[in-house]
C-alpha cells in the first residue's frame, strides 16, 4: 500500500467553512507540505485540478495554482517522492500534456505521473 498527501493547490483547504484555518496557496507552502511528506516516508504527493473555485464569503478555491508547473518545480526541489500532476478530460490537449509528462519526469528522475480525472 502506498501512503500520500493531497497538496494545497487551491486555498483553504478542504472544508467549506468562515470559521476553518484560511490559506492562500503558494509555491512555498506546497514546498514545506512536500518536504515534510518526503521527510515523513510518504510516497508519493497529488495536485488536484481545479479550474472554478465556489465564491461566497471564503472564496473557497477561487484561488489557485497550476498543477504541472506547480509538480515541476517541486521535482527540481525533492528527491524521492513520486508526484502526481492532475488534468481534466479535454481541459488540455492530449499531446500537450504527454509533452509536460515526459519533461517534468525528465527533471524529477522517474519520479512523475499523471491523474487524468474525468470530470
Amino acid at each position: 500500500m502506498d501512503i500520500g498527501v493531497f497538496i494545497p493547490i487551491n486555498n483553504n483547504g478542504w472544508i467549506i467553512s468562515a470559521t476553518s484555518p484560511q490559506y492562500m496557496p503558494s509555491f512555498d507552502l506546497n514546498r514545506r507540505v512536500v518536504e515534510k511528506a518526503e521527510t515523513f516516508g510518504f510516497d508519493f504527493a497529488l495536485s488536484m485540478i481545479k479550474l472554478h473555485g465556489f465564491g461566497g464569503k471564503t472564496e473557497f478555491w477561487d484561488h489557485g495554482l497550476e498543477s504541472f508547473t506547480l509538480i515541476s518545480a517541486l521535482a527540481a526541489v525533492t528527491k524521492r517522492i513520486r508526484l502526481y500532476a492532475s488534468t481534466a478530460v479535454l481541459t488540455l490537449p492530449p499531446a500537450m500534456v504527454a509533452r509536460m509528462a515526459a519533461t517534468i519526469d525528465d527533471v524529477s528522475g522517474g519520479r512523475f505521473g499523471v491523474n487524468i480525472v474525468s470530470g
